[in-house]
C-alpha cells in the first residue's frame, strides 16, 4: 500500500512545529514568593509505596513537586532530569512526581519503574490543591524552600538548566 505524498510533509511540519514549541518555551513564566509563616505550604499527598509524603517530613529539605501525566510529551521529557536533579542534589532535594491524571497512576508507576526511576511518585491530593491549586496545563512544577515555601512555579517544559537554577534557588533560600 502506497502512502499518500502529503502525510511526509504534515509529518515534517509536525516536527518543525514541536521542535520550535520547544525552542520558544525558554522563556518561562516565574512567580516567586517571599517567605513567611503565612505563605509556607502544607499538605500531605500517598506515595507509591502507600506512605504520607509531606513538607513536614523533608524539613531542611527542598522540595521539587512536578505535575505530569504519561501521556505528556513534555512531561516525560522532564523524567530523566528530574532523576539527574534528584542525584546531583541527594541530601538537600526531594523530587516528587505528581500524577495529575488519577486514572493514569498505575500506568505512570509502571513506567518510572521500568526506566529506573528513583524519585517519588504521589497521587495529587484535595490538600495540595488547595495548597497551590490545580494546574490548568502541564507539566508544572513548584520549587519548594527548605522551609516550605514557594520559590518558584514553572507551567510548561523548562531546559535542564533552568531547573537546575531554581532548584539551586530553592535550596539556597531558608
Amino acid at each position: 500500500m502506497k502512502r499518500a505524498p502529503w502525510i511526509g510533509n504534515v509529518l515534517e511540519w509536525m516536527v518543525v512545529a514541536s521542535i520550535a514549541a520547544l525552542l520558544l518555551h525558554r522563556f518561562v513564566p516565574v512567580r516567586a514568593a517571599a517567605p513567611s509563616p503565612a505563605n509556607a505550604v502544607t499538605f500531605t499527598l500517598t506515595g507509591l509505596d502507600g506512605a504520607p509524603v509531606s513538607p513536614g517530613a523533608y524539613l531542611g529539605k527542598a522540595i521539587l513537586l512536578n505535575f505530569w501525566a504519561p501521556w505528556c510529551p513534555p512531561c516525560r521529557l522532564e523524567i530523566p532530569w528530574l532523576e539527574k536533579l534528584q542525584h546531583q542534589n541527594r541530601g538537600s532535594l526531594v523530587v516528587v512526581g505528581v500524577v495529575a491524571d488519577p486514572d493514569q497512576y498505575a500506568h505512570a508507576a509502571a513506567m518510572m519503574r521500568q526506566k529506573g526511576i528513583t524519585y517519588l511518585l504521589a497521587r495529587d491530593s484535595p490538600s495540595l490543591q488547595r495548597a497551590l491549586g490545580n494546574p490548568s496545563s502541564l507539566p508544572t512544577s513548584f520549587y519548594i524552600s527548605r522551609s516550605s515555601h514557594v520559590v518558584h512555579t514553572v507551567t510548561g517544559l523548562v531546559p535542564e538548566y533552568t531547573m537546575r537554577r531554581y532548584v539551586a534557588d530553592a535550596i539556597r533560600q531558608k
